[in-house]
């Protein structure tokens, strides 16, 4: 699939900007926001890589895109946990804000899935089982966050929910670990609830989320969490189709048990997910920590062993066989002795045949179906039961995507950004690491966001994100209730003139049936 690159965009290299930072390159470009890797110094030699993730000058001067924006930050700033990625400061240059966030190496899940199917080696089971496992524990800690000690939230729930969990949402990073990213849309206690924001991509919506004027909890991202886990763990896409059919069976929430495509998929698996998928919130997990638990209980029981050098070492694994560089301290001491005695040594042969792709799993033939479908703003508006004009309103204004495109290529090493937009609601995009850029999410129509792809030899990219507060056993639900959201201004204004486009229509057609009546 197309991946913008704009990684060589070319900012002022070297500009001070905040008072603090220094800017480096433009990483991103996207509807809503400007990526940008940058240098924190201050005394002593203190020197720290961050990303500036920065409002389009021509949105600042719309009061609920500045909020949604500021909204993100806020939550980042309120987490702290290993599987969420950090948010630093937030601040405002030359009158625009701006946030700084962590900056990683590393690949969205969506686009280390689609490497793997292209060198036939998917991700393995256990690998896939671990990532989730992080990807769940990350999930129960900001639902259940509580407010800061002498807050005006002091020790009350903060009721987070994030209401966009999906691959590109979920960072795996160079070194094996899990980052969940893009807090762009979430909800949380103490800020204004966003029933106008259309939450989520499409294809990964809770039933909730994809019926018009129902309630949504914590338990949404759950589900939304399970269709990844389902995907990952099959190696098949689950909610993948036209908008109408996608509603459709999002509602009806039937899913195939994971035995009904793999027969050899394990039963004890196959229940974590199946709860998971449950239509009904209350039949779900009602933790993410305990998804987190079982999951983990799993890969003891079954005697699968991951984690993150493991990862790291298969992520290795995929960047050889795309001609890049192997990285030395991942090579094992037990490669080192298996090729001892042999007159050459061929660390990338031996670490690839290492990763056997399992029964069942997809492979370079099945491709194809891990792309994202394209899907145009009216049928997605069609499907959800609301107006194209509304569908617009609901999202966040989008430009349109600056500089040249081109296709990404499938495994060459890249340096990527985070997510400059979400196609809805504020987001920075997250990084990618070999062949993958750093892009807010699928080019599916749904959300409109810019990937970066550098060329720097095996050199992952970065990405950073902003988390959002917790959520205690008892969470406030989202009224996704049709309302009247505030205008925005949308680049693309054609539903703002359809009302006068059709008075128009209308008075043309009355003159002429009066003409004709006079004429007669």
């Amino acid at each position: 699939m197309p991946r913008h690159r704009t990684a060589d965009l070319d900012p002022t290299m070297g500009a001070e900007f905040g008072g603090r930072y220094t800017l480096l390159r433009r990483l991103a470009v996207g509807g809503m926001a400007e990526i940008y890797l940058a240098r924190q110094a201050a005394m002593a030699g203190f020197e720290k890589e961050v990303v500036i993730k920065r409002l389009r000058g021509e949105l600042a001067d719309d009061p609920r895109i500045v909020e949604m924006f500021l909204d993100e930050a806020r939550i980042g700033a309120l987490l702290n946990h290993p599987n969420i990625v950090h948010v630093y400061d937030v601040d405002e240059h030359d009158g625009i804000p701006y946030i700084a966030m962590e900056y990683i190496v590393g690949e969205e899940l969506n686009e280390l899935c689609r490497r793997g199917i292209a060198h036939d080696r998917f991700l393995p089971l256990e690998h896939a089982v671990e990532l989730m496992r992080q990807a769940s524990a990350g999930m129960g800690y900001f639902h259940a966050k509580r407010g800061a000690e002498g807050s005006a939230l002091d020790g009350r729930p903060l009721d987070i929910v994030h209401l966009d969990i999906s691959p590109s949402n979920l960072l795996v990073t160079q070194d094996g670990f899990l980052k969940i990213i893009d807090f762009g849309i979430a909800n949380a206690r103490g800020q204004r609830q966003r029933s106008d924001v259309l939450p989520g991509k499409l294809g990964y919506m809770s039933p909730e989320q994809a019926t018009r004027g129902a309630t949504v909890d914590h338990r949404s991202d759950v589900f939304s969490l399970g269709i990844v886990l389902y995907e990952i763990t099959v190696g098949r896409r689950l909610f993948r189709g036209k908008a109408q059919e996608v509603v459709q069976r999002l509602v009806d929430a039937k899913v195939d048990p994971p035995t009904f495509v793999r027969r050899t998929f394990p039963t004890a698996l196959e229940q974590i997910v199946m709860r998971a998928l449950e239509r009904h919130p209350e039949d779900r997990y009602q933790s993410a920590y305990d998804l987190a638990d079982d999951l983990e209980t799993f890969l003891r029981d079954e005697r699968m062993h991951s984690g993150p050098v493991r990862i790291a070492r298969y992520l290795d694994m995929l960047s050889a066989a795309g001609g890049g560089a192997r990285r030395p301290e991942l090579v094992s001491e037990a490669e080192v002795r298996g090729q001892a005695g042999e007159s050459e040594l061929d660390f990338e042969k031996s670490m690839f045949d290492a990763f056997v792709p399992a029964p069942g799993a997809p492979g370079p033939a099945q491709s194809a179906e891990w792309e994202d479908a394209e899907q145009s703003d009216s049928d997605v508006a069609e499907a959800l039961g609301i107006g194209l004009a509304e569908l617009r309103a609901l999202r966040t204004p989008v430009p349109g995507h600056p500089g040249a495109s081109g296709p990404m290529a499938s495994m060459s090493p890249v340096t990527s950004a985070p997510k400059a937009v979400e196609d809805e609601p504020t987001t920075a995009s997250p990084p990618v690491v070999d062949g993958e850029a750093g892009g807010a999410g699928e080019d599916d129509g749904e959300h409109d966001t810019i990937d970066v792809v550098g060329t720097a030899p095996l050199q992952p990219a970065p990405l950073p994100y902003v988390p959002p507060p917790a959520m205690p056993a008892h969470r406030p639900v989202i009224q996704l209730a049709p309302t009247s959201p505030a205008p925005v201004q949308a680049p693309d204004n054609f539903g703002n003139r359809l009302p006068w486009i059709l008075v128009g229509a209308l008075g043309v057609a009355v003159a002429t049936l009066v003409a004709y009546i006079v004429m007669t």
